[in-house]
């Protein structure tokens, strides 16, 4: 009886030459910031020709956009889609954790993807680019009007100046960490204890305040 050959597993397929491109923008323009990080930089960074930019991108800023988008695509939807899981009052408060808990662990990131995009965050925020408007309006006010309709949710009825109160002041506690890179969180984190398990504390501190003074009220498109 013949025995059966090993089967050959498959080679991960290689990146392409615009896959490469954006994955060393998204570096470069994480740790440079969009004014200071340059074509050549991002092309060395690739290993591959100037001109391939231009030719993929047609320019540094359009290629700015493909990394904010690209980014948005893994950390920015899936945070939207977390209200359309609110139905009662049990649902809601897991929905407000769920969101505090992965906007914390973005903001605090230590690896990439999500390193990259607090660090961008703080970048926008600190120093806009000449792009600011464009993305505030095509990524981070979609964002953060999901985030007001699960704050609507815990009103009886609409209330924007109280939205507005409580969505700043949620925002401050989370992008604070994507704001320094001399690390936020280790500051005031106890010797004794890990960063994961600090951010765990401050996720809780946070929703509890949350939940001292807001429950499930009604459902909001």
């Amino acid at each position: 009886m013949q025995k059966e050959k090993p089967k050959k597993r498959a080679k991960p397929a290689l990146a392409s030459t615009q896959e490469k491109i954006l994955l060393a923008a998204t570096k470069v323009f994480a740790e440079h910031g969009f004014r200071d990080a340059t074509t050549r930089m991002i092309c060395a960074e690739a290993r591959v020709n100037v001109a391939l930019v231009n030719y993929y991108f047609r320019s540094k800023a359009e290629l700015y956009k493909a990394v904010i988008a690209a980014l948005f695509e893994g950390t920015g939807k899936p945070l939207m889609a977390i209200p359309d899981t609110v139905c009662d009052e049990a649902s809601w408060r897991r929905a407000m954790e769920t969101w505090i808990r992965r906007s914390l662990a973005i903001c605090a990131a230590s690896k990439p993807p999500e390193l990259w995009v607090a660090r961008l965050m703080g970048m926008e925020e600190c120093v806009p680019s000449d792009l600011a408007q464009d993305i505030e309006d095509k990524f981070a006010k979609p964002v953060r009007q999901c985030f007001a309709r699960l704050l609507r949710m815990a009103m009886k009825e609409d209330d924007p100046v109280a939205v507005s109160l409580w969505a700043s002041t949620v925002n401050a506690q989370c992008v604070i960490y994507a704001l320094t890179k001399q690390g936020w969180a280790a500051r005031f984190c106890r010797p004794e204890m890990e960063i994961k398990e600090w951010l765990e504390k401050v996720a809780d501190h946070i929703c509890a305040g949350i939940f001292a003074r807001l429950s499930f009220q009604r459902m909001v498109d």
